[in-house]
């Protein structure tokens, strides 16, 4: 009901500024080089737009993303137990079909779940936002069927019943408020009086990160105005920045070029996707593999312009 609801609430808003510009649904959509039909399901409130078609189509009507498809918060229900408390993959309220679960907090994940909820009309796919940590935990209690890691994460004792497939390369740094205006230039200026960090939970990659950056700048967590503040996800660390309720973070390229902040890289990092090797020939592991693969899903991720995906689809030996 939720999800109708939000879907509805995009539809309107893209509809009322496209009309408002004076663009047929086949002029925004040969402008933003989508289909028609694209542009028609989401104005008709059938799906939520892909992130690559949601920045296209805000680049041709001159407005910032979120302004365009950013819906009303409201609490979200678990909607099975242990897992996550939201998910943004394209689904009907009710379905009799064959479901996959892709765990991950980078938004290549939300991409191939709407990719392949959309390519395959027989398969329903969920995105369950999380850190590399959970993800690996879910997967290991058989609650997911593929997990998107970040960087070097691996399962203890686990690495030889894995199957590894490149997804894209990135990189990782410091998200920093539009115009940096407190001039923040490396984890030295997190102590400064007013600075306000925010931070991921144990377990992410971007968590790492921050805390190697503050043993080499010597400097005790204790002193850092929000390193207790945790929020869940990548796209939650970047609009709290975006929004004016913290001034820096450690997230991705993606994430900046999302929110329009500025961005200062500190490392690249490899992004993958994970199979347990028993579940390869399941179906669905294999129409993830298929739209992985896919031209339009690479041409979405690169869309994002944050993305090598040269070798996306490519089995990690």
């Amino acid at each position: 009901m939720l999800h109708s609801l939000m879907a509805r609430i995009i539809a309107c808003r893209l509809e009322r500024v496209r009309t408002a510009r004076g663009l047929s649904q086949r002029a925004l959509a040969d402008a933003a080089g989508v289909t028609r039909q694209a542009v028609g399901a989401i104005e008709r409130g059938r799906v939520q737009p892909s992130v690559g078609i949601a920045i296209a189509l805000a680049r041709v009507l001159g407005v910032r993303v979120e302004e365009l498809f950013e819906a009303p918060a409201a609490p979200q229900p678990p909607f099975f137990e242990g897992v996550a408390r939201e998910h943004l993959a394209i689904e009907p309220t009710r379905t009799t079909l064959p479901s996959a679960f892709v765990a991950g907090c980078d938004v290549v994940a939300g991409l191939l779940a709407r990719h392949a909820a959309l390519r395959e009309r027989e398969l329903r796919v969920l995105w369950l936002p999380m850190t590399n940590r959970a993800a690996l935990e879910q997967m290991r209690r058989g609650r997911v069927h593929a997990a998107v890691l970040h960087g070097d994460a691996r399962e203890r004792g686990k690495d030889d019943e894995l199957e590894r497939f490149e997804l894209a390369t990135t990189e990782e740094g410091w998200l920093i408020a539009r115009g940096n205006p407190l001039r923040v230039r490396g984890a030295a200026d997190l102590a400064r009086r007013g600075l306000r960090l925010v931070n991921r939970p144990r377990g992410a990659g971007a968590r790492a990160l921050l805390d190697e950056q503050l043993r080499r700048a010597r400097l005790d967590p204790a002193r850092i105005d929000g390193y207790e503040r945790e929020l869940e996800g990548q796209l939650d660390a970047g609009r709290a920045i975006a929004q004016g309720f913290a001034d820096v973070a450690v997230g991705l390229a993606s994430v900046a070029k999302l929110f329009d902040l500025d961005f200062v890289a500190l490392r690249p990092e490899r992004c993958t996707l994970v199979v347990p090797r028993e579940h390869t020939r399941s179906a669905q592991v294999l129409m993830l593999l298929d739209t992985l693969r896919s031209q339009p899903y690479r041409d979405d991720v690169r869309g994002l312009d944050a993305y090598d995906v040269s070798r996306t689809g490519e089995r990690i030996a």
